[in-house]
């Protein structure tokens, strides 16, 4: 695992210890904590740079956010804990994890470059599939929520420059 997806896996946790406690979490720190993840699953097709400074900047607000909750609904020992647990991750020296494993996807293109991408409020299908009319890739939907991307390697890197694109911030 990368320090991305340790990063995002403790933070994925104290929300959910923070939600424990009672915390009212704002829709767009967990917005921010879901389009973190689908930036990570597309570092794993290409690690351009636009993706990475929106990912850290993503994780940053998210961690500011839970850390400042963790202070008050957790305590300050507990929240320094937390705070050890980021740490950790963001040096990927956290414990041991078991790598992923690598699952067959029946109906996965043979001799065409790929990408699936996940569906979601912050991705819509719609803004995906015209993305990728513009490439000249072709889209299929799965029944597991995500949409596969398929064509030539150059097409399906270039859709995803305009993706990286889409999802970086607006600058003033």
């Amino acid at each position: 695992m990368t320090s991305y997806e340790l990063r995002w896996k403790v933070l994925s946790d104290l929300l959910v210890e923070l939600r424990a406690r009672g915390a009212d979490i704002p829709p767009e720190v967990v917005r921010d904590l879901r389009l973190a993840r689908s930036l990570i699953e597309a570092m794993r097709v290409s690690a351009h740079e636009e993706i990475i400074s929106r990912l850290d900047q993503l994780l940053f607000n998210v961690e500011s956010y839970l850390m400042a909750e963790a202070e008050v609904r957790l305590g300050p020992e507990e929240a320094q804990r937390w705070s050890k647990k980021l740490e950790e991750a963001f040096s990927g020296a956290g414990p041991a994890l078991r790598p992923a494993e690598a699952r067959f996807r029946p109906g996965l293109p043979r001799g065409e470059h790929w990408v699936r991408i996940r569906v979601s409020d912050e991705l819509p299908r719609e803004l995906l599939e015209e993305l990728a009319a513009q490439e000249g890739v072709k889209t299929r939907l799965q029944p597991d929520g995500y949409l596969l991307v398929t064509g030539d390697r150059e097409r399906v890197k270039s859709f995803m420059r305009k993706l990286a694109e889409h999802v970086r911030p607006k600058r003033a």
